[in-house]
């Protein structure tokens, strides 16, 4: 039962690591989250590594990239200014869920493109 010690060992250090970085600490939470939920349905996700790096990297870029997100979003839909925190955390939910998806697609285009 080494196993979920070692898990919540890692995504603690990761998770105050990126805290004293700058992330948004509940938006790289939510983005944990739905980044898991997804991965947990994604056929190409198909051991422990893949699903612990596909979640991770989806918290960081939801911890990192929701403020931008929200900004960028409130700045083109004026409405959606009106509560910046719920616009962020949605960000952070809609980037955690969709990086599992896009990152593995851009990676494969990448490489085509680099064969090219």
């Amino acid at each position: 039962m080494a196993e979920p010690h070692t898990s919540i060992a890692i995504g603690a250090g990761v998770g105050l690591g990126t805290a004293l970085l700058g992330a948004q600490v509940d938006a790289l939470a939510l983005g944990l989250v739905a980044a898991i939920f997804v991965s947990i349905w994604m056929e190409t996700i198909d051991d422990k590594i893949k699903a612990g790096s596909a979640a991770l990297l989806s918290a960081m870029l939801a911890g990192y990239g929701s403020p931008f997100a929200a900004a960028w979003a409130a700045s083109q839909v004026p409405s959606l200014a009106g509560n910046a925190d719920a616009l962020r955390l949605l960000m952070a939910v809609l980037i955690g869920a969709g990086a599992p998806t896009v990152i593995p697609i851009a990676a494969k285009w990448l490489r085509g493109r680099a064969g090219q």
